[in-house]
């Protein structure tokens, strides 16, 4: 799975209408238009220069049994990391949201502080801070009420997707009509709330009135910010070629017609696979492959590793999505690099560094450490050491100790 995805909403799963979320009920809004293509989305930017961006996208998502490594037009939900009973809450929360490819928001998951309430959630292509206090420049997107649990995450359909272009930075306004309507976490462990290779959830603001002037700027938080709690979900736009591609590749993994080579697990599990496919994803099973064979020699190639690790290195070969669910990060991130899988190590080495935890951080220092000085891991060198020192900001002495004894 790409880094971050927490999940992929599969075909046929159930969604809410238009305007429902999960207990509250929100108001009708436009239903959702047909699909629509790349060049629709950037004249649709280019028209509404200076106002929110929304477009809605097709409802359809498409499975992606990886956990969110296809690039077409699939459902993908981006969690922040503080759970969802843990932090403060207030009347209102903003935080802005970077796109890293054009994406189209159609889901906001926060979780309220009260049991029951109206609420609204706000868009604009403007960062938060610029705008806060500017109701002009922000488009309604969803509104309703709430009534279930306090703490519990909630799920908000919009009803006009977001789109936000590569590149750009918007901001979204989650508001409550009661206090401690928007929970929020003032325990931030990094710089921003969350991030994949789609998008950075960044750090954000309460307020204590909707559209007042103040933000809030302490004395809890990272630099006067505070942690999102919540998700969001989005499609990941793109040509229709792209779909098609993922599409082929999936059912050329799934199922691998008339191969021509297998490659054994630890265990004695063999794959059958095509060695054109496999050669152009990894340079050393090419030079491996390219040996001419004694007779009645098979082309097998064996791998040290257990046959859920063997499987997930060769899916991500075949689609570019691992599905790694159980799967060491540190062991994917050992294959990637032994069989020079660029993409894949600089997957593995993300997830490492993004799911670091005071449980798993002197194991996740081995994992990576051999690796640190390789071009594609040093960005996640370097955020796994900072994810790390802000763990020992709140004076954790043990890990320290451990840290330095692995070290």
């Amino acid at each position: 799975a790409r880094q971050g995805f927490d999940s992929v909403v599969p075909e046929g799963a159930p969604r809410p209408p238009p305007g429902a979320g999960r207990r509250g009920v929100a108001a009708a809004g436009p239903p959702m238009a047909g699909p629509r293509s790349m060049e629709g989305v950037l004249a649709t930017s280019a028209a509404s220069a200076g106002k929110p961006l929304v477009l809605a996208v097709p409802t359809a998502i498409h499975d992606d049994p990886g956990g969110g490594g296809g690039r077409g037009l699939m459902g993908r939900r981006l969690s922040c990391r503080s759970e969802p009973t843990h932090g403060q809450s207030q009347c209102s929360f903003l935080f802005d949201v970077t796109a890293r490819n054009d994406v189209a928001v159609t889901v906001v998951a926060y979780v309220p502080g009260v049991t029951e309430g109206n609420f609204e959630i706000w868009a604009t292509p403007n960062e938060h801070e610029r705008v806060h206090q500017t109701q002009q420049a922000w488009q309604l997107v969803a509104k309703g009420s709430y009534s279930g649990p306090a703490g519990v995450p909630f799920r908000v359909q919009l009803q006009q997707c977001v789109t936000i272009p590569r590149g750009e930075r918007h901001a979204f306004y989650v508001i409550g009509h009661n206090t401690n309507a928007v929970c929020f976490s003032p325990d931030g462990s990094g710089a921003n709330s969350a991030e994949n290779l789609d998008l950075v959830i960044h750090l954000g603001h309460f307020k204590s009135y909707p559209w007042e002037s103040q933000l809030s700027t302490g004395p809890f938080g990272h630099n006067g910010m505070q942690e999102f709690v919540g998700a969001l979900e989005y499609h990941v736009l793109q040509p229709p070629a792209v779909d098609h591609v993922i599409a082929t590749a999936a059912d050329l993994w799934n199922n691998r017609p008339f191969p021509d080579a297998q490659v054994v697990a630890r265990d004695g599990k063999a794959f059958d696979v095509h060695r054109a496919v496999l050669s152009v994803a990894s340079p050393v099973l090419a030079a491996a492959w390219s040996q001419p064979l004694r007779e009645n020699q098979e082309r097998v190639v064996k791998i040290d590793a257990a046959p859920q690790a063997v499987e997930a290195l060769l899916r991500f070969m075949y689609t570019g999505s691992a599905g790694a669910e159980g799967v060491d990060s540190g062991e994917m991130l050992r294959l990637a690099h032994l069989f020079t899988v660029h993409a894949l190590v600089r997957e593995s080495a993300m997830r490492l560094a993004n799911e670091v935890s005071a449980g798993n951080a002197v194991a996740s220092v081995r994992a990576m450490r051999p690796f640190r000085e390789d071009s594609v891991v040093e960005a996640a060198w370097r955020k796994l050491l900072a994810n790390i020192q802000a763990i020992l900001v709140g004076g954790n002495g043990q890990l320290l100790e451990d840290l330095l004894l692995s070290l």
